[in-house]
């Protein structure tokens, strides 16, 4: 389920999202019992408890360069959602920005790691991509993403809201990182307190460091995110809540001439480009994210495309807890 269902009258989201809670709660119970598999490594799991928008891939990303940086190397593990016969789109964005980390895309992620690790026994460790939910394999670090944006306790479960289990869940996770937020929150962080049990572990924000330009003529450029200040723009974002990269084009000066609605994950078509490029008749940019501009190249027919590919360059700057975060991250990998 990627989202709440507004085509349910509010009576019969109310109750499936309690059957939906009962089925969680049952799951839960069990790994409770049970525990998970262990990998020969360590394993980080990076998640979260709603349905996208808490900024994983850019934090998966900051996790993977910062182990890096001190000489470990990791793998990063994933479902790979979406893929058809290839890549899927988090993939193949993962394999653009970060080509020294493999990835190993696989819902039988036990079994994929572990073929992978007999071929790399020098892997330090594993991040497991979206893995809070993913209690088949034990973690040696449960980290979990809660987005300012999106106050847990006041959202509802699935599929009446983008809860993908209670907030109380929280207890379970080994530490809470606060994400698009530009300062500490006191009454967030009581909540989160209140839930996890203890204070958010770090707090950070997404910065659009640059821009990446794409067009028949030039190629590739880079740009400075200025770059969109005074032009006009139309934008196709295929994530799940694309409200906060509309937000920061706005603060950024662009103007919105149209949004072209997207499925998270969606496979795009040439008649949805189309429909794209219909809309950017006029338009000084078509904004598009990391993920969304790794499946429009491959049907991206340049004779037809009316103006430049504008795709912001994400990276996670730790606002308060850095240190704390590293120091947790490396005595886990050990």
């Amino acid at each position: 389920m990627s989202g709440p269902a507004p085509w349910l009258p509010w009576p019969l989201a109310e109750a499936a999202s309690w059957v939906y809670g009962r089925a969680i709660a049952g799951r839960n119970r069990r790994y409770d019992r049970t525990g998970g598999r262990r990998l020969p490594v360590p394993v980080i799991s990076v998640g979260n408890i709603t349905v996208g928008g808490t900024g994983k891939t850019p934090f998966v990303r900051h996790l993977a360069a910062m182990l890096l940086q001190r000489g470990r190397e990791p793998v990063i593990a994933m479902r790979g959602y979406g893929s058809r016969g290839g890549m899927s789109d988090e993939q193949a964005e993962y394999a653009e920005d970060l080509p020294q980390v493999d990835v190993v895309a696989d819902p039988d992620r036990f079994t994929a790691v572990s073929a992978y690790l007999a071929h790399h026994p020098q892997t330090s460790c594993v991040i497991l991509d979206d893995g809070f939910q993913h209690r088949q394999l034990h973690r040696d670090l449960d980290l979990v993403l809660v987005s300012a944006r999106q106050p847990p306790a006041e959202q509802r479960l699935l599929p009446a809201g983008y809860l993908r289990e209670p907030a109380t869940s929280l207890r379970r996770a080994d530490a809470v990182i606060v994400t698009h937020t530009q300062q500490i929150d006191p009454r967030l962080a009581q909540m989160i307190t209140d839930l996890h049990g203890r204070a958010p572990l770090a707090w950070s924000r997404h910065v659009w460091h640059g821009l990446r330009l794409f067009d028949a003529e030039r190629g590739q450029t880079e740009a400075p995110a200025e770059w969109l200040t005074g032009r006009k723009v139309v934008t196709l974002l295929g994530v799940a809540q694309p409200q906060g990269i509309l937000d920061q084009l706005a603060a950024e000066g662009a103007s919105i001439a149209a949004h072209i609605a997207a499925r998270d994950h969606e496979r795009y078509s040439s008649a949805k480009l189309g429909r794209l490029w219909s809309a950017a008749a006029d338009a000084d940019a078509v904004v598009l994210t990391g993920k969304d501009w790794v499946k429009v190249r491959e049907v991206i027919d340049w004779r037809t495309c009316p103006a430049p590919i504008v795709v912001p360059e994400v990276s996670i700057e730790i606002l308060d807890g850095r240190e704390a975060l590293e120091a947790r991250v490396l005595a886990a990998v050990g």
